[in-house]
């Protein structure tokens, strides 16, 4: 009997001893974090070239010696299990289009980039900065500050193209541009800049920035223009969707201006026809940027 005892003991105490060597290697020592916080990033410009420092960075895509951390929403604490003198990158993210589901770095912006030391179980706090890269091309700026307007009525508008001044609906400055349909026989509103504008084919970034707030949807697009006097709008367009309050987008363009293999140069034209059920379409722009 005891040494049936025995032989159980034994085989229990070489079973234990054989499973706590295979425990550390199912859960290994993953060390202790550190974290980097990031509540804002903020932009700054030469407004008289690159416009409004008004923007909506909403992500921070953090990179460490070059490796991608993540992309995180802000305000962000993020773990890291790196310490020690570390390059830290961080590049303004922003949703394309306005959709969540296409957010991206946006490829204009400088990242902002330190090398600091990493402590495990802290928290270093960022308060990256970015500006436009030197490579930005700014093509058209609009900002409704002066009186004479970028933008023209098409011939297949019913209604004017308006600025308005010192009224709550003025997203900044003095002035901001105005697209209303506000009597029943108006149903088309479009406008478009009364400058051509030479953009690069092929893939290469083209974006649109702008602030807008309506009670309607609208349309954002491009006319493409061919020697000889051809015009063609291209038909993808981006619907804008309603906003009560002021917001900002950043439309992307590149597909829209490679739809047409011979075109030389472009126009941007906004559109607006009533939702159902909407007796006065109202749409207010501003700082709108066409940039490469």
């Amino acid at each position: 009997m005891n040494y049936f005892k025995f032989l159980i003991f034994s085989f229990l105490f070489f079973a234990l001893a054989a499973l706590l060597p295979s425990c550390e290697v199912i859960n290994p020592d993953e060390g202790i974090p550190s974290y980097i916080q990031i509540d804002t990033i903020t932009l700054s410009t030469n407004y008289a070239t690159e416009g409004t420092t008004s923007h909506k960075i909403t992500d921070a895509w953090v990179y460490i010696d070059d490796q991608l951390i993540g992309a995180y929403e802000l305000p962000a604490t993020v773990p890291v299990l790196q310490s020690g003198s570390h390059k830290i990158v961080v590049k303004a993210g922003l949703k394309m289009n306005g959709i969540a589901a296409t957010r991206i770095p946006y490829p204009f912006f400088v990242p902002y980039e330190i090398t600091t030391e990493l402590f495990p179980d802290s928290v270093l706090v960022l308060h990256p900065h970015v500006t436009y890269s030197t490579s930005t091309t700014f093509s058209w700026l609009e900002d409704f500050e002066s009186p004479g307007y970028t933008l023209e009525i098409t011939s297949m508008s019913d209604t004017s193209l308006n600025r308005i001044t010192g009224t709550s609906h003025v997203f900044e400055g003095n002035s901001t541009g105005f697209f209303a349909l506000r009597n029943p026989p108006h149903v088309l509103f479009e406008c478009k800049t009364i400058n051509e504008y030479v953009l690069p084919k092929g893939g290469q970034g083209v974006f649109l920035e702008l602030n807008y707030k309506c009670n309607n949807t609208f349309r954002i697009g491009i006319f493409e223009n061919e020697a000889g006097g051809v015009s063609n709008q291209v038909p993808q367009t981006i619907v804008i969707n309603k906003s009560e309050n002021w917001n900002k987008i950043y439309v992307n363009l590149t597909n829209e201006v490679s739809y047409f293999a011979n075109a030389i140069n472009y126009n941007v034209y906004f559109g607006v026809i009533p939702d159902e059920g909407n007796p006065q379409p109202m749409v207010y722009v501003d700082n709108i940027k066409l940039v490469y």
